[in-house]
């Protein structure tokens, strides 16, 4: 790294860049460190000073102070367009560039200001913190085909309205999917918990099992909603009556670019630019962002041909046709399987799946018109899919949400919203409900 590079007269400044590691951009990297030497000469309580912040950098393996800055109202710190827990910030600029959360993080024992004691102040010091040993790869279960009938003489609703507590990737989330629609039940290992074998087509290889108001990132919304608590979400109708989907692009936790309406029953998502502007094609090597970091404009490098969504009256499918991996947020093809409602399934490269069932939508929800307002509102969250690129999401990887991740898509499924929203307006809500939107 030539420090030259960076625009500051600050010796301190230069001098902390020094210990840089990792691939940040380096304007970000710039402003993150100014913005803490302002904040930790202009202090009057806490303790540490940016030499002290020096000393620890230089001398990794041995003892060094606390260095504190005052904790925010929310805890967070925003540098340029990021924002995020300070002792975060600064662990990935000097420690472990890839770390996205404080859950990664812990302190040793004998920091007297960690994040988690939620102080009036923080400790910055990287050398302060260890990090959380990640649990290792989920196992990849197989099982014997059964014929597709099977899968309609009667699933049990295993758990179709309880989502994951955390909103993460579940112990199964590596487990084969198939795009041919082939059923097989799979022994369970001895917590309970139950999968199925996925839907691999022949002749491809194994398949791993928003910012939208269905969001599964607000725990709030969540908690809420199991509650009966959330305003009803209408979703408008589209005029175009061909349309079938909604496709929106997002890099972390901004949306680029318009929506995009697609009415062909085969679209591509790719990321080349291509003149055409053809409606059966998305080319996200069009959309720019001022604020596209060095991460998502590298993860965007490696989208290549993309994937090709598939649409027909029983199901929508996904291909990828890249030459890298993406990873694929269904709540349709999670209960297909028996799976937690939010797991990330891999998705590798060549490799197909079944994302939406249609049938298997229908029959949930005239189930649930039996069971009341709360169960029909939560199949909402169905009717949106996420995938991103290249880099995954949940409880095995670095990032545990997928507005972490550099790159990403959300599909909104027309129909089964509209199924919805024709079945919850003839609905009463319950008092819960009433009482809490007035």
């Amino acid at each position: 790294m030539n420090i030259f590079s960076f625009n500051s007269s600050d010796p301190a400044v230069k001098s902390l860049l020094l210990w840089k590691v990792g691939g940040e951009e380096e304007k970000w990297a710039l402003k993150a460190v100014e913005s803490l030497v302002k904040k930790l000469r202009k202090k009057h309580n806490g303790c540490g000073t940016v030499e002290d912040l020096e000393y620890a950098l230089a001398h990794p393996v041995g003892l060094s102070k606390c260095v504190t800055i005052p904790r925010s109202q929310d805890g967070r710190l925003q540098v340029s367009h990021k924002k995020n827990l300070p002792h975060v910030i600064y662990c990935k600029l000097w420690r472990w560039p890839n770390v996205q959360s404080h859950h990664e993080l812990k302190p040793i024992s004998t920091c007297l200001y960690p994040y988690d004691n939620r102080g009036e102040q923080i400790c910055i010091n990287p050398y302060h913190y260890t990090r959380v040993e990640q649990q290792s790869a989920p196992i990849i279960f197989r099982a014997p085909s059964v014929s597709a009938s099977d899968y309609y003489r009667g699933s049990p609703m295993i758990g179709y309205m309880s989502p994951s507590p955390s909103g993460s990737e579940s112990e199964f989330s590596n487990m084969t999917m198939p795009s041919n629609f082939q059923r097989a039940p799979v022994q369970s290992p001895d917590d309970g918990n139950y999968s199925y074998s996925n839907f691999m087509s022949p002749n491809r290889q194994m398949v791993s099992a928003s910012p939208s108001g269905m969001s599964d990132d607000n725990d709030e919304h969540d908690h809420k909603t199991s509650l009966g608590l959330v305003n009803y979400q209408r979703h408008p109708p589209i005029d175009d009556t061909n349309v079938w989907c909604t496709i929106s692009y997002y890099e972390l936790n901004s949306r680029i670019g318009e929506p995009f309406k697609v009415s062909s029953n085969i679209v591509t998502v790719d990321g080349f630019t291509d003149p055409s502007n053809g409606t059966d094609r998305i080319c996200l090597g069009l959309l720019s962002n001022v604020n596209r970091n060095h991460t998502t404009e590298n993860t965007r490098r490696h989208i290549g041909d993309g994937v090709v969504f598939k649409c027909d009256e029983h199901k929508v499918t996904v291909e990828n046709i890249s030459q890298s991996t993406f990873f694929i947020q269904s709540r349709n093809a999670n209960y297909q399987q028996r799976q937690l409602l939010t797991t990330v399934c891999r998705v590798p490269s060549k490799s197909s799946m079944i994302i939406f069932d249609f049938d298997l939508f229908e029959n949930l929800l005239e189930r649930a018109k039996t069971e009341g307002y709360q169960n029909v509102l939560e199949l909402q969250k169905m009717c949106f899919i996420r995938m991103s690129f290249v880099k995954g999401w949940g409880q095995h990887y670095h990032r545990q949400e997928v507005t972490s991740t550099p790159c990403w898509i959300e599909m909104q499924l027309h129909s089964p919203l509209a199924q919805v929203d024709g079945v919850i307006t003839h609905m009463q809500p319950p008092d819960a409900f009433l009482t809490n939107s007035k």
